[in-house]
């Protein structure tokens, strides 16, 4: 159905309106369902999870609704039916099947992101089909928790399958199941987050056939039709408020986990009238580590345009509809078999960094800044030797939380995961009561925000000791530096890592105290102090990389991880005192920092207005001559 002038506020449009948000409101129920009944912190406190309606349009097949924790599977959830569906012969499923697959070159995004499938018969013929996807706390492999960095093919990665039967008329495939259960660390969590994917599927079914009882089935397929070209409708007008142009951008992953050397990401944002190309070409090569993807950067960069220029619609296949996406096959972005591909938590965000960026170059002064670009992902298990719980097997998985960028008219947001993802992280009391680990610290950390007119929003500390012998996996990138600024502003700061022997909270509650703690990764100078203005990449440090594997975090000892927020937008010496004074004061920026990057003079918490205005000064005539530039954000008061 074509939305037009003559149609709208029509009886039968308020129909279809009310319709589409009832399948909205099927996904979220499925949604919750699956977050109630999941086993494992990743689906029921983390959000990695989505779940969505499709329904058969031309030769394919179109999501109409979903409910997402994880953004990303908004995004991908179209493609994975279609590649699943075309190996898969439609016309001989039953009611009560359930399709498992998670091979990446099958539409999923790692193998550690399994997806169920399941039509949905209205008169002996499939009209719909529905979707659960969940990362699994593990799949076997070499490591637990899926990210197998340092990993060069996806044979050393977790099982991997094609699309294959999970429950026949609803009833458990045993063989898959076996094989599945007999193959994983925590197959108790396994077998529980599958039946939660399975579950919410019924709920679903259940909830979509009664909305087919009140409105009819061609009036509810007509109400997805609706909601997904409403959706396009709204996203070519936003790109046609861009101005036509090629815009080109180049950033860089630090590098692969196996070599050092940085990997580029060049993306050429191609805008005419209500449509958008999205090209690639010139990105590096495939890595031979497993940070490139298999094809979903074809559609999870579109995030970045989705958020600049139409934040507000659903998500569904009418998001996609004005967008093309170019990948070069062979390259970071469009790995061939058997690559790795199972970090895909930095070449993501580093995506949406690059196609926000360019688009920013096209908005110029509605241009926003970028996030922190990693999610610094860990993965965590091993086997509970804890009085009265010796010899369970356990696994967790933490997101530490960065900043996003700031924008034309306002601070970044702080302490919060990356656009790719969009979840939160554990919830700590449940990681304390389930596995042989403590939090004990994740909090903001001071001067991690890019400076600008606009700062970015903030990143964190996180501090974990572990009570028994933890094999320890750690997914980070904006290692060399942090998230760019834009329209003049700094770079968030970069991320850091230190190992620390027998932990003490009394002794190890500063951040900023480095004292008998070892460095894992990280900009430092010659003193082991964090500097990424005039530090090397690395040095002194156990790793030359930010993506680990086989790290054992021995009982009674910790890890901390800093990471940085995001970039900063416009001119810091343009920023607002009152603000800037507001964040001296509530610990967000040091008065050493706010000298540096804001050109403020202080005294005790306050700003002295006149003296800060003659430095500014200095600093605008400093700039002009190449003597000054924005430092990048990063704490200046360590104790080592």
């Amino acid at each position: 159905m074509t939305i037009s002038a003559e149609t709208t506020g029509t009886p039968a449009e308020f129909e279809l309106d009310i319709l589409r948000y009832g399948l909205i409101e099927v996904a979220r129920e499925m949604n919750d369902a699956l977050m109630r009944s999941a086993f494992s912190p990743v689906c029921r406190d983390i959000l990695d999870c989505t779940t969505a309606i499709h329904v058969h349009s031309g030769d394919g097949w179109e999501t109409v609704a979903q409910w997402e924790g994880c953004m990303q599977h908004a995004f991908t959830s179209p493609h994975i039916v279609n590649f699943a569906m075309d190996d898969f012969d439609v016309d001989s499923m039953q009611p009560g099947d359930v399709i498992f697959v998670n091979d990446p070159w099958r539409g999923t995004i790692h193998q550690s992101d399994v997806n169920l499938l399941r039509p949905v018969f209205v008169d002996g013929r499939v009209e719909f089909i529905l979707h659960s996807t969940s990362h699994l706390v593990d799949l076997g492999g070499p490591i637990p928790g899926g990210f197998s960095n340092g990993t060069q093919t996806a044979f050393e990665e977790q099982l991997k399958l094609p699309p294959t039967l999970l429950y026949a008329n609803d009833v458990p495939v045993r063989p898959l199941f076996n094989f599945l259960l007999e193959n994983n660390r925590v197959p108790h969590l396994v077998l529980g987050d599958l039946r939660a994917l399975y579950g919410c599927l019924v709920v679903g079914e259940r909830q979509l056939r009664a909305l087919i009882d009140r409105g009819g089935l061609e009036k509810v397929k007509a109400a997805g039709r609706y909601a997904i070209e409403a959706t396009e409708q709204s996203m070519r007008r936003g790109i046609a408020a861009v101005p036509d142009g090629d815009y080109t951008v180049e950033d860089f992953l630090d590098d692969d986990g196996i070599t050092d050397e940085p990997i580029p990401v060049r993306v050429t944002v191609k805008v005419r009238g209500d449509s958008m190309e999205i090209d690639f070409s010139g990105s590096g090569r495939q890595p031979l580590g497993n940070c490139g993807t298999a094809w979903c950067e074809a559609v999870r960069c579109i995030e970045a345009v989705k958020l600049m220029v139409d934040p507000s619609t659903p998500v569904n296949s009418g998001t996609l509809r004005p967008i093309e996406t170019i990948l070069p096959q062979g390259s970071v972005v469009c790995v061939l078999p058997p690559s790795s591909c199972s970090n895909h938590a930095d070449i993501g965000p580093r995506c949406i960094n690059a196609v926000a960026s360019a688009l920013s170059e096209a908005v110029g002064d509605r241009s926003i800044a970028c996030d922190t670009g990693t999610a610094l992902v860990i993965s965590l298990g091993g086997i509970d030797t804890r009085p009265g719980h010796e010899g369970t097997p356990w696994g967790a998985f933490a997101l530490t939380g960065g900043g996003w960028g700031g924008t034309w008219k306002e601070d970044g947001v702080s302490f919060c995961v990356t656009p790719i993802g969009n979840c939160r992280t554990s919830v700590q009391e449940h990681v304390e009561i389930e596995s042989p680990l403590i939090v004990a610290q994740h909090e903001m950390v001071l001067d991690t925000a890019g400076a600008g007119q606009y700062r970015g929003g903030l990143g964190s500390v996180y501090t974990l000791t572990a009570q028994s012998d933890t094999m320890v996996t750690v997914t980070c990138d904006r290692v060399r530096t942090g998230a760019p600024g834009a329209a003049g502003a700094g770079s968030g700061a970069p991320a850091f890592g230190w190992y620390i022997p027998d932990f003490d909270l009394e002794r190890h509650s500063d951040p900023l105290d480095l004292r008998g703690l070892e460095p894992l990764f990280g900009m430092f100078d010659d003193d082991g102090r964090p500097d990424p203005n005039g530090g090397e990449f690395c040095k002194g440090a156990r790793y030359r990389t930010g993506k680990i594997s086989g790290l054992v975090l021995k009982a009674g000892d910790a890890f901390r991880f800093i990471i940085g927020g995001g970039g900063g937008w416009g001119d810091p010496l343009l920023r607002d005192l009152d603000r800037l004074e507001e964040d001296v004061r509530n610990g967000l920026c040091s008065a050493e920092f706010a000298a540096q990057a804001y050109g403020a003079v202080l005294s005790g918490d306050h700003i002295d207005r006149s003296a800060t205005a003659e430095r500014r000064a200095e600093l605008a005539a400093l700039r002009e001559q190449g003597r000054w530039s924005v430092p990048t954000a990063a704490p200046l008061t360590w104790t080592i």
